[in-house]
């Protein structure tokens, strides 16, 4: 059954851009799409085409106007006009601590409020509290965050029977390899999944919050509960499989009532981190100048510069495409970790430790070092460190002296060194990409709970080149900056006016057939008597293109569908990573992203155009369009329209 589409590209006024790409299009026993700019081919022998397969109509595309915005969709990052009054929530998840900021939106002059009272505190106030769970043998929470007296013994270790979790956050972007260190042997309570152990630290979270805001607004958080706009932030770097999982343990939390709920938006974490900075007035920026935020968390750091539009109304746009790595603080964790591996290997050797003694040391030195060390680390010039190990032991082999274990400050910086080296470059390359624009970078913002580092931010200040040394600024509210963020993006409708693709979108076409160049495999004969190629491919959104947020494409289609076959169909819509993207779906590069499903099936055949093929057999030709946007969060949506009417949605599905 093919399909074939007629493009309407979106107005940009900054650049020759591409028309904006759907989610994935497939249909039932599969879906083409087909560019007619591909001259008529002989017959040869050839497969038919399914009944339902989708070809693309030739169209002049640059003549095509602008698409009005698909009501009822929600832009991920509002900002300049003040939104009604509105209770807003910004959820700064992290992969080890995790925050609450809040405000009353009643005008410009909102400010944002961060929960600092939480269960286990005391006396004390946090801005943030760890990203971990404590459970008992039977799956039930006995400790969270910094409440954990049922869950750890005065010692500070998990009383027998509790398993402490932690690093679950990394869990949810399950095809990202780069954290297999991490999460290689990471306890997961049983019958309980990723997204379950999120979701059971959000509704904590969540708990908390609501309490916290009834002591704040009495009975008024009960009348707005139900209309609470919820900012949560993602890692740039995650793909579309990671934020459907935190929008998933989001709903089973209890915040919104589904993952499609408009109550419920995803931000980037530097993103975030850039409008609070920026609408705070953090730096005194001027129109076309340019800043790069650099956004240092526990498992990622990621990376992005914008461009000031405007002054008043301020406003921003990308100037590059987002980068970053999974070179955060847990990383250097880690590589400490391997070093205390090694020595307590050594004392297993020499028969002075119990598994049980072995586990308290490894716990020792990982918390001292996470809560001590790391964070005041400056250089290799210091004197030594001391872990106390809990047995008082001596071990010159293992470098264990009367129960401490010695290190070296130049031990610290080799734990330091592979991360503080991804991150320098991740910025020079950020740095080269805007000058390479000609644009005037005039700060370099570090944020994040990892850039407090003193020994990142001043190997970043001595490694970057001369002239942006003293542009690398450290807001004094850095630690906070994400979740106040999330917070500054719901009180204004839109800070961020546009973004820079950070991958293709596609959609398989039907070609037509030319012997010599397709693969003589992929001929098929279709049901109006053509040969064409299946496979093929159209790219609706280049990588690299910007993109103006909220900006719709609309992609005018047609459908033959045999007069007896399935009126069901499935159009499958796909993303590639590469800076080139290969000229067939079936390349491994070529991920699908999302399904559009849609049931013609209850209309009546009087409302399709009748056809005959070239053999007599009769079919029916389906016109109908699908509509695309990409919102504020990096996240793309469609509808499938019969008539105008919507007739079909999207089904997250990834490979």
């Amino acid at each position: 059954m093919p399909l074939f589409s007629k493009f309407k590209k979106p107005k940009d006024p900054a650049a020759n851009h591409r028309p904006v790409p759907p989610p994935n299009l497939q249909p039932q026993r599969s879906s083409f799409l087909s560019s007619n700019s591909v001259p008529s081919l002989s017959p040869s022998p050839t497969a038919s085409v399914p009944p339902n397969q989708a070809h693309i109509q030739n169209k002049d595309y640059s003549k095509s106007p602008p698409v009005t915005q698909i009501p009822g969709q929600p832009v991920e990052v509002p900002g300049n006009s003040v939104v009604k009054p509105s209770l807003i929530v910004g959820i700064d998840f992290g992969t080890t601590n995790s925050g609450v900021a809040y405000s009353w939106a009643t005008g410009a002059d909102a400010k944002e409020v961060v929960l600092s009272e939480w269960a286990g505190l005391g006396n004390m106030s946090l801005f943030k509290i760890p990203t971990v769970l404590y459970y008992d043998r039977s799956g039930e929470i006995v400790g969270w965050g910094a409440n954990t007296e049922k869950a750890l013994s005065p010692a500070g270790f998990p009383i027998p029977g509790v398993i402490k979790v932690e690093y679950f956050k990394l869990l949810l972007q399950r095809n990202y390899n780069r954290y297999n260190d991490l999460i290689r042997n990471l306890p997961l309570p049983p019958g309980k999944t990723a997204v379950d152990v999120v979701a059971d630290y959000l509704s904590l979270i969540r708990m908390t919050m609501r309490m916290e805001l009834q002591k704040a607004l009495g009975d008024r958080f009960l009348q707005e509960e139900r209309s609470i706009k919820y900012f949560l932030t993602v890692p740039a770097i995650w793909d579309d499989a990671g934020k459907s999982a935190t929008r998933q343990a989001a709903v089973q939390a209890g915040f919104v009532d589904s993952i499609n709920d408009p109550r419920l938006s995803l931000i980037t974490e530097p993103e975030a981190a850039a409008i609070y900075c920026a609408k705070r007035g953090v730096f005194d920026l001027k129109s076309n100048d340019s800043f790069l935020v650099v956004d240092c968390g526990g498992g990622t750091v990621d990376l992005i510069a914008y461009e000031v539009e405007d002054e008043n109304p301020f406003t921003v746009h990308e100037c590059t495409s987002g980068t970053g790595a999974a070179c955060g603080s847990t990383t250097i964790d880690a590589n400490f970790m391997k070093l205390v591996r090694a020595r307590v290997q050594v004392m297993n050797e020499l028969g002075l430790l119990s598994a049980a003694k072995e586990e308290k040391i490894m716990r020792r030195c990982r918390d001292d070092f996470s809560r001590r060390i790391k964070q005041g680390f400056k250089n290799d010039h210091g004197p030594e460190i001391a872990i106390e190990i809990g047995l008082d032991i001596n071990c010159p082999q293992a470098q264990v002296v009367e129960g401490y274990m010695i290190f070296q400050p130049a031990h610290v910086l080799a734990a330091f060194e592979p991360s503080v080296k991804a991150v320098v470059g991740l910025v020079r390359d950020q740095i080269a990409a805007v000058e390479a624009q000609h644009k005037r970078l005039q700060a370099i913002l570090v944020v994040g709970g990892y850039g407090a580092s003193t020994y990142l931010f001043e190997t970043l200040k001595n490694q970057v080149p001369p002239a942006y040394s003293r542009r690398i600024l450290r807001p004094m509210d850095s630690v906070s900056a994400i979740v106040r963020g999330a917070v500054v993006t719901g009180i204004y409708e839109r800070v961020l006016t546009s973004r820079v693709c950070r991958k293709h979108y596609l959609m398989m076409t039907l070609q037509r057939f030319q012997p010599g160049v397709h693969p003589e495999e992929y001929r098929i004969k279709a049901p109006d008597g053509g040969y064409r190629c299946k496979n093929t491919r159209k790219i609706f959104l280049e990588k690299g293109q910007r993109l103006v947020i909220g900006e719709q494409a609309k992609v005018e289609f047609f459908r033959q569908v045999l007069v007896d076959a399935p009126r069901i169909f499935e159009d499958t819509l796909y993303t590639c990573d590469e800076d080139r993207c290969p000229e067939f779906i079936t390349d491994p590069a070529i991920k699908i992203f999302a399904v559009l499903t849609t049931d013609l099936s209850h209309l009546p055949v009087t409302e399709f155009e009748s056809c005959t093929g070239t053999n007599g057999e009769p079919y029916y030709k389906i016109h109908f369009d699908v509509v695309l946007t990409l919102d504020g969060g990096n996240e793309m949506r469609a509808e499938w329209l019969f008539k105008g009417k919507v007739m079909g949605h999207v089904r997250t599905k990834f490979s």
